[in-house]
């Protein structure tokens, strides 16, 4: 038996970060998170899965390129575990083909948007519609997928029990609720980071001695920044999100050795943020940054031509994408013609009639 299906994820821009975790394996995170749902049509994942027992093995295409890919092996085999009683079909091996039309492993969330596309794919295969299991099963390859399964704002719950059950995220509000926010995205290094994100988490929670003093804060931040989301509080929201965005980096660089991620042109764009709301009297762009040194500019739709203007300003910046929010992962028409033009590029004889 076979099955072709195809999906599609945005990546989201935490508001609130998640760094670190209680449980390296199931990715079970030390405090709850808040992020905004990008917009698929300017930055997506887009994944085909085919289940054959005709295939020799697991093989993963990313980008065009075959790949050996620990992360993704060891997230299908979590899948197995966590499906094969209810969803026989899963064991089949799996050919995998994925790509993204923006830089990769840069810190603009693409293990985000992969692995939420993969869950959403494997769901479209197996029968499973349900949200809770989808956030769920992208957690099991990437943290920060969990939320990129819904569209708009979402927050991912730290949870308690030991099994993850408990650890998954759900919307906040869709983004019909504060349709007017962009992310202006300046990139200011494409290029794959030294340090993953899974060892930076790991060094900062073994060494920094700042890192509970974040975390001890932290469900007050997220108090905060839901609220603000839940009142359109663009000023509230702005303020929170880049006092977390540097606590974080902070204990990045307070780790041993040091892990930084932001350069030089990151922050020239945290003074020139700053300095663009000194001058309007009040936050109207807000700057966050994830595991990486390109920068999300949260603001209006109004002054996103005011910040792209800024933006451009800054030596160092390569390119500018404008996202604005976004919907949840979603099925799309399986894409036979690129799974049997991969077949043939393997030189693996599958029929798929």
């Amino acid at each position: 038996m076979e099955k072709i299906v195809s999906a599609i994820a945005a990546p989201n821009i935490a508001l609130i970060k998640y760094w670190g975790k209680r449980d390296n394996l199931l990715k079970l995170p030390l405090n709850d998170s808040i992020s905004m749902t990008l917009d698929a049509g300017t930055l997506a994942s887009t994944t085909t899965i085919l289940l054959s027992d005709g295939l020799p093995r697991d093989i993963f295409v990313l980008n065009g390129q075959r790949v050996q890919d620990a992360h993704i092996a060891e997230a299908l085999k979590l899948m197995r575990a966590r499906l094969a009683h209810d969803h026989p079909l899963i064991d089949s091996p799996v050919l995998l083909i994925s790509s993204n039309n923006f830089p990769t492993s840069a810190g603009i969330a693409s293990s985000a948007s992969g692995f939420a596309a993969l869950a959403k794919a494997m769901g479209g295969a197996l029968g499973i519609d349900d949200l809770r299991e989808l956030s769920i099963l992208a957690r099991l390859g990437s943290g920060s997928a969990s939320r990129s399964i819904f569209g708009g704002f979402a927050k991912w719950k730290t949870g308690k029990r030991e099994d993850g059950e408990d650890s998954f995220a759900a919307q906040i509000a869709p983004s019909s609720h504060w349709p007017d926010l962009v992310d202006v995205i300046a990139v200011a290094d494409a290029g794959k980071k030294k340090v993953s994100s899974k060892m930076g988490m790991e060094r900062t929670v073994d060494t920094s001695e700042l890192f509970d003093c974040r975390i001890k804060h932290m469900p007050a931040s997220v108090r905060r920044v839901e609220t603000a989301i839940l009142e359109n509080d663009f000023d509230a929201l702005g303020e929170e999100i880049m006092k977390d965005s540097n606590s974080m980096h902070a204990t990045m660089l307070e780790s041993w050795p040091p892990v930084m991620y932001m350069n030089d042109v990151s922050r020239s764009v945290i003074e020139a943020v700053h300095e663009y709301n000194a001058d309007a009297g009040e936050i109207r762009a807000a700057y966050t940054f994830d595991a990486g040194p390109n920068a999300h500019i949260i603001t209006t739709q109004d002054e996103s031509a005011k910040v792209r203007a800024m933006l451009k300003k800054i030596s160092g910046v390569q390119k500018l994408f404008v996202s604005p929010i976004g919907e949840g992962a979603k099925s799309v028409a399986p894409d036979r013609k690129l799974a049997e033009n991969t077949l043939k590029m393997l030189k693996i004889n599958v029929s798929l009639d």
